[in-house]
């Protein structure tokens, strides 16, 4: 086999050698939680009703972002679970009238056509890639077009830390789209436009258990926005952190 890659085994075969070295129930149980495991990726649900793209992920190598450090800043892009999204609306205790919902870190839209659901003021996404926020773009216009009611969705490409926000009081989401250093640099200029003008700003954030401490202790030192709460999921993969200016800093 020398100069050859390995040839993996058919799905029968390892079914077999499963069963053979682990168990029938242990088998059974592990074939069980891979066809009941929930991969947001995989989620077309939003496509299906509207003829959109929101599916897959992309390694951040994939994004054609030409600067290196900020493409070493950014992480591995996975849509957001529509349910997910949908709670986190309706957790928030905000004026979405007179609010303005920003997704960084946007990729395909996904988080943004669910955000049009509800009664913004405006509604922004935020994307380094450009071919995501081509994506982006198409996906807010066929939604439009299809419920010309909602909330126009604007799409800006540019880096995060770039980003002019909206002199509105803001609803800011993440799905941990980058590493501590350039969210340090984004919550520096988000402060630097909310000291220039007072107003609410919630932050909510999305990630996985093994990234809240990194990702707190960043939000630590922004005395200025205040912790607010932290929602754990049973398994760890889709935590909550907020934050907002309302509200009063305590520890995790």
């Amino acid at each position: 086999m020398s100069g050859q890659g390995l040839v993996a085994p058919g799905k029968l075969k390892r079914i077999s050698h499963t069963i053979a070295s682990s168990g029938i129930l242990r088998s059974f149980a592990d074939l069980l939680s891979l066809f009941l495991e929930y991969k947001p990726e995989r989620d077309a649900s939003i496509d299906r009703r509207f003829g959109t793209d929101t599916t897959g992920s992309v390694q951040p190598s994939d994004l054609g972002i030409a600067d290196s450090d900020l493409r070493e800043q950014a992480i591995l892009y996975v849509p957001s679970p529509p349910d997910t999204t949908r709670w986190m609306l309706r957790a928030v205790d905000i004026d979405l009238i007179n609010t303005t919902f920003v997704d960084l870190g946007c990729g395909k839209g996904r988080v943004l056509l669910i955000a049009s659901e509800q009664p913004f003021k405006r509604i922004v996404g935020v994307e380094i890639s450009e071919a995501l926020a081509t994506v982006a773009r198409a996906n807010a216009h066929r939604v439009r077009v299809d419920d010309p009611n909602r909330t126009p969705i604007e799409i800006v490409r540019t880096d995060a830390a770039a980003f002019d926000f909206p002199e509105t009081d803001l609803l800011i989401h993440l799905y941990h789209p980058f590493e501590a250093e350039l969210l340090g640099r984004v919550l520096d200029r988000l402060e630097s436009s909310w000291r220039s003008r007072p107003r609410r700003i919630t932050v909510a954030y999305l990630l996985y258990a093994g990234a809240v401490d990194s990702v707190h202790s960043v939000f630590t030192r922004h005395s200025w926005l205040g912790f607010s709460r932290h929602e754990a999921s049973i398994l760890g993969k889709y935590d909550w952190l907020f934050y907002s200016t309302n509200s009063t800093s305590a520890g995790l």
